[in-house]
């Protein structure tokens, strides 16, 4: 738990680094944005710098050509005003401006605007110069000024500012999202292996290494336990066989021996039979559980799909003989071409299982049709029976174990159990897909899709 706190704590701690960052990278972008405005100047000469040109070349008497076109080049207008308050001499002074000024008035436009010109003012020997600019080129404040093109600006940087900040923080959210998901998502479903009895795959070092070490010994733990169980349930076979195979045999032949009675045939037949399920039960359990370790050896080859299962239909036809059923198969011209890379042996063991879940669960008979389809990747098999189909509540549940994958001794009670279960894991382990339907009024569906090939 240490580790998870301390990799989440240097993730915040990297985030909080970032703000900070911004913070600054602000402060600096926006003092190099405005430094002209901060530092008192403008894109041009700044008002002291024009004040100073002015009074040096001007006096209460006048003011020099050269002075006055440089005042007209850069639409500015200037007057001096006298002791008395009177206007001495103005260059393209508005008619707006009055000509004559009280000391209220001086007081007023000294630090501000004159009918809304911001003026700047130098108090000299023999009077007042002042100098205006044109309206909306400054705001003034008391004691300081900015260029009004810096205020103008400042709504458009404020928005540039904020949409470059909002593009880091997501930039960083993805990219961090990207560095914890990759340290995080290996051990995720590595977690989510070992909840199914999987092994777990590569897992991630670095911060993480102790987490991942964690989940490393529980992955290795399971597989020793999934390969003892797999031995475990070979070697239960195995001894299960070797008396089984003896009365299977003692049995044939005492059913067969002409010199006993027909009552003790009887018997030794129905023990034959019934020694026959076992051992097909012992083999399914001994599948289903290699299936489910991933210890069965797939031997895959290009395979016609149309004789696998006219091969299957034949054996179950053999195997049940006696039974009151039939089985219709259906392909069309294209389908009867169909090629799939498959283990042909599993394969046909899984469309068996179906056809025998059909026969065992309608003792009363019933006809299986198997129909095959194909389309421009995948070829479809849909075996049906016109039976009694399966209730609600059991397709149900094996809808719900097929998507869990249920475990072996999971699916050993169940009616339906273990033999749709085989087919589900070796359709699944092709690539292919299987689900199961029954309707209302009887009869069980089972819908295999493999790839083409």
């Amino acid at each position: 738990m240490k580790t998870l706190h301390s990799y989440i704590a240097r993730n915040l701690a990297s985030f909080a680094a970032l703000i900070v960052g911004l913070v600054v990278m602000n402060a600096l972008v926006f003092g190099l944005f405005f430094f002209d405005a901060i530092a008192g100047k403008t894109r041009e000469a700044s008002p002291i710098t024009l004040l100073d040109s002015v009074e040096g070349a001007s006096d209460a008497s006048g003011i020099s050509s050269e002075a006055e076109r440089e005042l007209r080049s850069r639409r500015i207008w200037a007057m001096f005003i006298e002791a008395g308050g009177d206007c001495a001499w103005s260059v393209d002074l508005p008619e707006e401006v009055p000509r004559h000024y009280g000391l209220q008035d001086v007081a007023r436009f000294s630090k501000g605007y004159i009918a809304d010109y911001p003026v700047f003012v130098r108090t000299t020997g023999d009077g007042l110069l002042v100098v205006g600019y044109p309206q909306d080129s400054f705001m003034k404040i008391i004691s300081n000024y900015i260029p009004i093109w810096a205020v103008r600006a400042l709504p458009a940087f404020a928005t540039t500012m904020v949409v470059l900040d909002v593009t880091c923080l997501f930039l960083v959210f993805w990219f961090s999202k990207r560095r914890i998901l990759s340290g995080l998502e290996p051990i995720a479903d590595a977690v989510e292996a070992l909840g199914t009895g999987k092994a777990a795959g590569p897992l991630p070092k670095g911060v993480l290494t102790s987490l991942s070490e964690s989940v490393a010994r529980a992955s290795e733990l399971i597989v020793k336990q999934n390969e003892a169980r797999v031995d475990w349930i070979a070697g239960i076979s195995h001894d299960i066989r070797t008396p089984l195979t003896l009365i299977m045999g003692n049995a044939q032949i005492i059913a067969q021996d002409g010199s006993i009675a027909p009552e003790t045939a009887d018997r030794a037949s129905v023990i034959s039979a019934q020694s026959a399920k076992i051992d097909g039960l012992v083999n399914d359990l001994n599948l289903a559980s290699r299936l489910e370790y991933d210890a069965q050896p797939f031997h895959m080859a290009q395979s016609r799909l149309a004789e696998v299962i006219r091969k299957t239909a034949a054996d179950a036809i053999n195997a049940s003989k006696g039974r009151d059923f039939a089985i219709e198969i259906e392909a069309d011209g294209a389908a009867e071409g169909a090629i799939v890379e498959c283990d042909e042996r599993l394969i046909g063991r899984a469309m068996g299982n179906v056809i025998q879940n059909s026969i065992v669960h309608n003792p009363q008979g019933c006809r299986v049709r198997i129909n095959l389809s194909t389309t421009d990747t995948d070829a479809r098999i849909i075996i049906e029976d016109d039976g009694v189909g399966m209730a609600a509540r059991e397709l149900q549940a094996l809808s719900e174990r097929q998507k869990r994958s249920s475990r072996v001794d999971e699916s050993l009670d169940r009616r339906h159990g273990l033999g749709l279960q085989i087919a589900s894991r070796v359709v699944r382990a092709h690539g292919g897909r299987i689900s199961f339907s029954s309707a209302a009024g009887g009869g069980f569906k089972t819908t295999i899709t493999l790839p083409l090939r």
